[in-house]
């Protein structure tokens, strides 16, 4: 049996090279049953804990577990360290109450140790039984914390990521990250460990424009002098983009976790506790009626271009703005062109990407835009909206933000996939498993996760069309080309 089973993926969010010697251990008992459990691990992972153990991609995989409804999951964007505190300290207020009361406990995740020696000080001085814990301290000092917290005599841990793995403690009420992790998983990983006597916790992630340059830094500096791999680079950046594009959500975030692990049979539709749920439920009457008058509007203009253009098309005939596609097909002549011309196409393409995750709009082949039944049943006011809309300013790109047009390209072709996506998705992870297994290689090296989601949506016949899914280059291409497309026609005629 192997636990935190997602340790032996070099894609992983927490690697650990000890766990790629298990692989070797199994090769010397063949008849071994073997149990790998982890709380955190996407497709991708997956394949990798199977191919580095050495175990068929028949393997059964069960998802399950992952539903945590107790936690409320609350994103909190902040441009000033006052704001910071007072976030923290909003937090601790409302699961411990005060300094003292013997409420629970909390764990505050900072991203530096500085920040986590600081944050640790500052809570202290204002009363709070308040440690710090980093690698950076005295493994006698860092013990005595660990034992004291899960004893439960310290009340709050201030730790970086170096602090979690064993700890149990049923009764730890919040969990705050003064800044977003690496990752989806890291982030559920630590938040998952609030709560876990089955009590209502609260789970806080601040986020804040200097974020994006930090992590980019993070991710780019050398480990023991050596640089990291530029293809390491981009999947942790990429790893990084999906949690922003979590933080930046107006759905339940709750069922946007589950999904991103792929476990929509536990999916709530609305867990009615995170901030994005309540929202939706303080929203008084007036406002519900213009963010529907809004979203109506929206899905007016994706319907003009139904099945003809993209989501970038959909924004620029709502906002007004100049295209020769519209003017040749004569949507620059309509009604709908211009009738949101109060709003920038940066924010109306968020708002379509949202429509997408509420399941109003979906992609065709070539990533053309169409409205679903659902969508329609919004339009004609047969199906009621529940939506936040995104934030009129958005914070403007930072310094070192390479990534950030292809996060906004990405936002755009999130989809969930229908039954037939979805079949031919774990065909195209079968044979990215076996692939990467003859070669040698981690899968993630043969194709992402985004890689085979796109293709499973666009599900492109030609080589040209390939090459419109994210991360297919002129040399995957050459090398993967034909199989990939083998595998597209095949899952297409068998599902019709």
């Amino acid at each position: 049996a192997i636990d935190e089973a997602h340790c032996i993926s070099e894609w992983g969010h927490d690697f650990r090279p000890e766990y790629m010697q298990i692989g070797q251990i199994l090769q010397q008992l063949p008849n071994a049953r073997v149990l790998a459990c982890t709380a955190t691990a996407t497709p991708v992972v997956r394949d990798e804990i199977l191919e580095q153990l050495g175990l068929p991609s028949t393997t059964p995989q069960q998802l399950r577990g992952f539903a945590r409804p107790n936690l409320a999951f609350r994103v909190l964007e902040t441009q000033t360290k006052p704001q910071r505190i007072a976030g923290i300290d909003q937090l601790l207020a409302e699961s411990l109450g005060a300094p003292g009361s013997a409420r629970g406990t909390a764990i505050i995740y900072s991203p530096t140790r500085k920040a986590t020696e600081e944050e640790a000080q500052r809570l202290s001085e204002a009363g709070w039984n308040a440690a710090p814990y980093h690698a950076g301290r005295d493994p006698d000092r860092r013990q005595s914390v660990q034992t004291t917290f899960a004893a439960g005599q310290q009340e709050v841990v201030v730790a970086t990521n170096a602090f979690g793995m064993g700890i149990d403690r049923a009764d730890v009420r919040c969990i705050g990250h003064l800044g977003p992790p690496g990752s989806v998983e890291a982030y559920y990983q630590e938040a998952g460990r609030a709560g876990r006597d089955g009590e209502p916790a609260t789970c806080l992630l601040l986020v804040s424009p200097a974020d994006m340059p930090l992590r980019r830094r993070l991710i780019e500096r050398d480990v023991e002098g050596q640089s990291p791999a530029p293809e390491t680079i981009e999947h942790r950046w990429n790893l990084f983009l999906e949690l922003m594009r979590y933080a930046e959500g107006g759905a339940c975030r709750h069922d946007a976790i589950l999904r991103y692990f792929g476990d929509e049979e536990e999916t709530l539709s609305g867990c009615g506790r995170c901030d994005n749920c309540l929202r939706l439920e303080d929203d008084d009457e007036a406002d519900a009626v213009q963010i529907a008058e809004i979203v109506r509007k929206a899905l007016c203009g994706a319907a003009r271009i139904h099945g003809r253009f993209g989501l970038g098309a959909a924004a620029r005939l709502l906002r007004g703005g100049e295209d020769l596609r519209l003017q040749r097909a004569g949507l620059a002549d309509t009604p709908t062109f211009g009738i949101m011309s109060d709003r920038d196409e940066d924010w109306l393409v968020r708002l379509l990407s949202r429509c997408v995750t509420a399941g109003w709009l979906e992609f065709g082949e070539h990533r053309v835009v169409r409205v679903t039944p659902e969508g329609y049943d919004v339009i004609h006011a047969r199906r009621p909206v529940r939506l936040v809309l995104p934030a009129r300013q958005r914070p403007s790109p930072q310094r070192g933000s390479s990534g950030g047009r292809r996060s906004r390209k990405a936002a755009s072709v999130v989809a969930d996939l229908d039954a037939a996506g979805r079949d031919l998705f774990e065909a195209l992870r079968a044979w990215r498993l076996t692939t990467a297994s003859g070669e040698g290689k981690p899968p993630y090296v043969v194709a992402s996760d985004r890689t085979l989601r796109d293709m499973a949506t666009l599900r492109p016949t030609t080589e040209d069309e390939l090459l419109l899914c994210h991360g297919i280059g002129p040399a995957k291409m050459e090398k993967y080309g034909t199989a990939m497309l083998s595998i597209i026609g095949e899952g297409t005629h068998s599902g019709g």
